[in-house]
């Protein structure tokens, strides 16, 4: 993922893009395809570059939580979300995307205590 993050963190500055949105499917497994990219309102085809895709997505109810510290340190939030999400009886909605939203103020800190993102897990 560190070399995604890097190309898409290439497109974000050339673009002024205020952050990067990392999508998996589907959400809660070991088995996953991850990708990044910024978020859009409408689609300008001249600057869709080769190796890049679009997505979309319906509206979606989501329950957002906040990682703080290393980006080594993700797995261990997610694990402790899982538990959280579970005790409060939410149920993930099948087939919707799990997001990852970081500034991009955030580049370059990912090693550190300042570093933050966003987890947003889909609900029924």
């Amino acid at each position: 993922m560190p070399g995604l993050w890097e190309k898409a963190y290439k497109f974000i500055s050339e673009n002024n893009a205020d952050k990067i949105v990392g999508v998996c499917l589907p959400p809660r497994s070991n088995h996953y395809f991850y990708t990044c990219g910024i978020e859009i309102e409408a689609v300008d085809y001249d600057t869709v570059e080769k190796g890049m895709t679009l997505h979309t997505f319906p509206k979606q109810k989501y329950v957002v939580f906040k990682h703080f510290g290393p980006s080594n340190e993700i797995p261990y939030t997610y694990g402790e979300l899982w538990k959280v999400f579970d005790r409060g009886g939410y149920k993930i909605k099948v087939g919707m995307p799990e997001i990852e939203i970081v500034k991009s103020n955030m580049f370059g800190k990912e090693e550190t205590a300042e570093y933050e993102m966003e987890i947003w897990l889909p609900v029924q």
